[in-house]
């Protein structure tokens, strides 16, 4: 077993979504127009918010469509309710977060929560409330582009699992 300990000053709690299209067969992406660099969207958790509502709002904050979690049968260690008739190891539908990533840099640890969500990619894009330093705009992918579309290999790979669990295929 592997333990390690690090202050609140030392880690940063970050949240985001995969956010699929399910009528249109589309993923939302964002590109930054700085770098050009192609990502899911995702950022900090505030002070006293849920992971899940970090990840909604961020996702919203960043592309302007406002996402729902999107239940998804796979494996989790989260245990359920005493009143389910789920056993701890079978696969359900479930909402909680389909993968953590971790990026350490300058010495503090980003530790994100990721989730699959739901949005209407013909929905009128809302107006974003980026903070300074964002300048994203909001990209609509057929998911079997998304690998090829994506920037980061950790997006890649959080954005794989999404799409497989949706298929119905086994975490790898």
């Amino acid at each position: 077993m592997s333990k390690s300990l690090h202050s609140a000053a030392a880690f940063v709690l970050s949240c985001g979504t995969v956010t699929l299209d399910l009528n249109k067969s589309k993923a939302l992406l964002i590109r930054w127009h700085k770098t050009g660099e192609v990502m899911l969207p995702k950022g900090r958790k505030d002070i006293g918010e849920t992971l899940e509502n970090a990840a909604l709002r961020e996702t919203w904050e960043e592309t302007g469509y406002r996402a729902s979690l999107l239940p998804l049968p796979f494996l989790t260690q989260a245990t359920s309710p005493p009143s389910s008739q789920n056993s701890e190891t079978s696969t359900r539908l479930v909402t909680e977060p389909i993968c953590v990533t971790q990026r350490d840099r300058g010495g503090v640890r980003k530790i994100i929560f990721w989730f699959a969500a739901e949005a209407d990619s013909t929905a009128p894009e809302g107006k974003r409330e980026q903070q300074e330093g964002e300048d994203f705009e909001t990209v609509w992918t057929d998911l079997d582009m998304v690998g090829q579309v994506l920037s980061h290999d950790d997006d890649r790979e959080v954005a794989r699992l999404v799409i497989d669990a949706l298929r119905g295929l086994p975490a790898a």
